[in-house]
């Protein structure tokens, strides 16, 4: 029902509570939760006079013809989600998928970044997407969030955004600012089962809670694509990636990777399980660990200001 309010308010025309009560057919007391609902998930309402409602920006609603009519790859499954706790969570727990699954959600109440972090996002003002694929052997995938995150940068690159750049291992960063992120979970019983999860911030208001300096695609490019066209170049691509690297492995990633790394060369301090360590980034090995004071880590994360 939130979509539904919002393409009615999305010709920024002034409604009172009454005519879009009427349009939707639900009460006022209805009306009014949801009204309620989008102003907390990060919606921004004009109210020129009591029970009246006027958007004040426009926003551009998932559309799942629109995403299909752009893919190349259309053996998958796809779902797209008003409000979910987690696009992740909910790909993690469909069983019985034989097509790659791919869910999108417009809001996340509970979205997930890695370290245990938030990711935090307004209602239709990014992408969070997951994609799920099943394998025979996880042991193949050593580095595979590595190759996402390249595969994402070349995206975003071929965008026009010339000064992207990776902070390993998957953060996607412009100007120090953080652009995207991407969660891989795994999940091994009678098959093995990989959840990629990717959020990107395209048109962001201002917003509390997010800990560190960010930026979406509004602010570096003049035409950002929309969100439909970008969810199908995400798709094709990342699963394009997915299917492919039980058999190419992160070699055709590595000068991609090297390209970007946002460290390589530099004083760092990587933030493990253990005590911190500090020491010149030197880039990955071939399976995707950073490697620092001629030490090889696979885990942690990467504070790139200097000491």
């Amino acid at each position: 029902m939130y979509q539904q309010v919002l393409k009615i308010l999305n010709n920024k025309q002034i409604y009172n509570a009454e005519q879009l009560a009427t349009r939707l057919a639900i009460n006022p007391n209805q009306l009014k939760q949801i009204i309620n609902d989008l102003v907390a998930y990060g919606i921004k309402l004009n109210c020129p006079a009591a029970n009246t409602y006027q958007l004040i920006e426009t926003v551009e609603l998932l559309d799942a013809e629109k995403i299909r009519a752009e893919l190349t790859n259309n053996l998958l499954q796809l779902e797209i989600f008003e409000v979910i706790d987690s696009t992740n969570q909910y790909a993690l727990a469909q069983t019985n998928i034989i097509e790659p699954l791919v869910c999108i959600a417009e809001y996340q109440t509970a979205g997930r970044g890695r370290q245990d972090h938030r990711w935090i996002s307004s209602y239709a003002s990014g992408l969070c997407l997951s994609i799920k694929c099943n394998y025979t052997n996880l042991k193949k995938l050593d580095g595979l969030s590595i190759a996402l995150a390249v595969t994402i940068a070349r995206i975003l690159y071929n965008l026009g955004i010339t000064e992207i750049g990776l902070k390993w291992p998957n953060d996607v960063m412009w100007k120090q600012r953080k652009l995207a992120g991407l969660l891989l979970e795994s999940r091994y019983g009678k098959k093995c089962e990989v959840v990629m999860g990717v959020g990107i911030n395209v048109t962001m208001p201002p917003i509390e809670g997010i800990s560190q300096p960010w930026i979406d695609l509004a602010s570096i490019l003049t035409q950002p694509p929309t969100r439909n066209t970008l969810a199908a170049y995400l798709i094709d691509n990342c699963l394009a990636t997915l299917l492919d690297y039980p058999a190419t492995g992160l070699a055709p990633f590595l000068d991609d990777w090297q390209r970007f790394d946002l460290s390589y060369g530099k004083l760092i301090t990587l933030h493990t399980n253990n005590e911190p360590v500090q020491g010149i980034a030197m880039g990955i090995n071939d399976q995707g660990a950073l490697q620092v004071n001629n030490k090889n880590y696979i885990c942690g994360e990467v504070n790139l200001k200097i000491i």
